[in-house]
């Protein structure tokens, strides 16, 4: 009987210690929620035990972190959530794994490309798309219903539209459009928006730049019409963050906004003086670009697998459990997180309890992302050349062409 007993607390602890342990790195308010109903999930599914190291959702104290990490070559985390601008650089420096041994091209061919893009580099596939956020077009929709508008496709029809309500209404508190043009990394993205729409990129078919062609003057010039001559834009929008926008908006004194799809909780909250009025459409593009031109700048985050992790496979068999598609569908549910792969956008049950997400992810069907993939270690260098630049334009202490050219000049010296 003796003998019974301690073959059987042998074979448990052989089973226990032969089970891997996983740790997986990320937000406990970006996907907290959501984590914690994954974890208990892909555990069952996988047979592994999976630690949540809990840190923070603001990305340069997450950033801050892993690179200690990685300096040290630690193996721990094995997963991690990196934000979309992160991939080109923690890829070029040896931290992450390439994926391209555990994802085939059909699994990837399910995420939204333009998204998935962001983690492409070289060829290589180095992290997975989780979730998906960005900036959209919020308007009033009780405004545009009132002078017989429909939700503007282009930026001359939104001009039109806003220059013809502001007059009007004829209330010097309501202006035209707010977004958030301080000088920060939303005002690239904002820039980026302008560009694509008009049918520019940041770089060509070959590599080379490209923002300081004919589209990318259009896309800066018509960000200076709107503040000086069209006046449709308040000059303090040249100061002003996501949530100062917001703000604006939600008082309504503004007829457009864009900015990122946070904003729409506390816009519809019961105290929300717009709670009724507020609506939201996908970015506009140019007069003449094609239908499905991308306007629609995404943000978000995807895992990673730690190039250092002991476990690597089944560190790729945890991030493909937490973006399954059934995986996608529980986040969508329990966070209204909006998915990665299109697909989840028709399920029944997103469509019943979470239709407002639905909507926001039909806008990502036009995504595109910043261009950190192709720029590596050198991106955040990069988008604080263009901030400076387009700033200056937008102060008028230069031309949109001198900007851009300016710009240009030092990006090349940046480029790795």
């Amino acid at each position: 009987m003796k003998r019974t007993v301690l073959l059987l607390l042998a074979v448990l602890l052989g089973a226990a210690a032969a089970q891997t342990n996983l740790t997986l790195s990320i937000g406990v308010r970006g996907f907290g929620p959501a984590a914690e109903v994954l974890i208990e999930q892909c555990e069952e599914d996988l047979g592994v035990t999976i630690e949540w190291q809990r840190v923070s959702d603001v990305p340069g104290e997450s950033r801050a972190l892993y690179v200690t990490n990685f300096s040290a070559r630690n193996p721990v985390p094995d997963v991690l959530a990196v934000d979309v601008i992160w991939p080109g650089d923690f890829a070029a420096r040896g931290w992450i794994a390439p994926l391209d041994e555990y994802f085939s091209e059909d699994e990837l061919a399910a995420f939204l490309p333009g998204f998935a893009a962001a983690a492409q580099v070289d060829g290589s596939t180095y992290a997975i798309p989780l979730y998906i956020d960005g900036i959209h077009l919020f308007y009033r929709a009780d405004l545009l219903e009132q002078y017989g508008f429909e939700p503007p496709r282009t930026w001359e029809e939104l001009i039109d539209q806003a220059r013809t309500i502001v007059d009007g209404e004829g209330d010097p508190d309501l202006v035209g459009f707010v977004s958030m043009w301080a000088k920060i990394e939303g005002l690239f993205m904002n820039y980026l928006a302008f560009l694509y729409g008009a049918g520019g990129s940041f770089f060509d078919a070959d590599g080379e730049l490209a923002f300081d062609g004919p589209e990318g003057v259009k896309a800066l010039q018509t960000m200076v019409d709107m503040l000086y001559q069209e006046r449709i834009v308040p000059e303090s929008v040249l100061t002003f963050r996501p949530d100062d926008a917001r703000i604006l908006f939600q008082q309504g004194r503004a007829v457009f906004m864009m900015v990122q799809d946070f904003v729409l909780d506390p816009l519809t909250a019961a105290d929300s003086p717009v709670r009724d009025s507020v609506a939201f459409t996908r970015v506009p593009v140019f007069e003449g670009a094609p239908a499905d031109a991308p306007s629609t700048v995404s943000g978000g985050f995807l895992l990673a697998v730690n190039a250092h992790s002991r476990h690597p496979e089944e560190a790729a068999d945890l991030i493909r459990c937490f973006t399954s598609y059934d995986a996608q569908v529980t986040a969508t549910l329990v966070q209204g997180k909006v998915p990665v792969r299109p697909s989840v956008y028709d399920d029944p049950r997103v469509q019943s309890e979470r239709p407002v997400v639905a909507e926001l992810g039909a806008n990502f069907n036009y995504a595109l992302t910043r261009p950190s993939a192709q720029t590596g270690t050198a991106y955040p260098e990069i988008s604080e050349i263009m901030q400076t630049e387009i700033s200056a334009a937008l102060l008028r202490q230069k031309t949109p062409e001198a900007a851009l050219r300016d710009a240009a000049t030092q990006v090349r010296f940046a480029l790795p």
